[in-house]
């Protein structure tokens, strides 16, 4: 069985970065960047959440379910958190990133959000998340 060499494949990402002269650092700095990750995060998490139900449910685990969910929905969640929350609407590049941004899943996504900071009555990440809502929605309606 042949393996991978790992350091062939992270060789071919470093070559092409080296040649954009662009590293991670670089595209972690990219607002788009930081709400692509903010989007991505929530996306995978229900993925992985409707994959581990399915799994569950034919193996009936002696764990709690509902438990597991909230631990992981508090880590996605902040996380997710931690890359909007450097989106900066006073910064005109990060304001462009907001309105260039597809319009779906990143409001529904912010719904999301919003909805558990609410229930967890952490309000001043709904104030930010509301504003961004807000802004996205309006912007679109034009």
């Amino acid at each position: 069985m042949n393996m991978i060499d790992k350091d062939k494949v992270f060789d071919l990402f470093s070559k092409e970065m080296e040649n954009d002269n662009l590293s991670i650092d670089d595209l972690m700095k990219d607002p788009l960047s930081k709400i692509g990750m903010f989007v991505k995060l929530i996306q995978n998490h229900e993925i992985f959440h409707k994959k581990l139900n399915q799994f569950l449910s034919k193996e009936n685990p002696n764990y709690d379910i509902e438990q597991t969910k909230n631990a992981s929905m508090f880590t996605v969640y902040n996380r997710a958190w931690f890359y909007i929350n450097q989106i900066d609407l006073t910064d005109k590049n990060h304001l462009d990133a907001v309105l260039d941004f597809k319009k779906e899943p990143f409001l529904s996504i912010l719904e999301k959000v919003l909805q558990y900071f609410e229930n967890i009555e952490e309000y001043e990440k709904c104030a930010k998340l509301l504003t961004l809502k807000k802004l996205k929605r309006n912007i679109q309606n034009y």
